[in-house]
């Protein structure tokens, strides 16, 4: 079997507890693609094995190529990724995001080589997306997003 590889990342994810003090200063000091808009998403994950929800304010704007996600979780019912990160204390980097054709690769390949867990899991239209718990290795997630 060939060594996997992934070539680019295509996605910063960042997570702020005031969107918008947030956008106020991208909107000053980034020279962002069209203008920044805040819209809000609802989602439902699948976080350590509970289905969860949860709403957000988010910005998703292009920067040197890449998609910056600027996130903000408003309410939830339960436990996510970035509430917990919130409630550590933590803001700024959250995850790398990486646009694949098919994570189930991916996801083998990081639990047999390096022992890493899923920590979230959902969809958002025709996207799947898969959190890997690389926290504790890189300092942020990595984020799988199938197209």
């Amino acid at each position: 079997m060939s060594e996997m590889k992934l070539d680019k990342f295509d996605q910063i994810g960042i997570v702020v507890k005031d969107i918008e003090k947030a956008a106020e200063f991208y909107r000053t000091y980034f020279n962002f693609k069209g203008p920044i808009n805040i819209v809000t998403q609802d989602a439902t994950v699948m976080y350590k094995g509970k289905e969860t929800t949860f709403k957000m304010k988010k910005i998703m704007q292009f920067f040197g190529g890449k998609q910056f996600e600027i996130a903000e979780v408003i309410e939830t019912t339960g436990p996510n990724l970035y509430s917990d990160f919130i409630g550590e204390g933590k803001t700024g980097l959250h995850h790398i995001g990486v646009y694949v054709k098919d994570a189930k690769p991916f996801i083998e390949d990081f639990k047999n080589k390096f022992n890493v867990e899923i920590a979230q899991t959902g969809k958002v239209g025709k996207l799947n997306f898969t959190y890997l718990d690389t926290i504790d290795t890189l300092g942020y997630y990595i984020e799988l997003i199938e197209f």
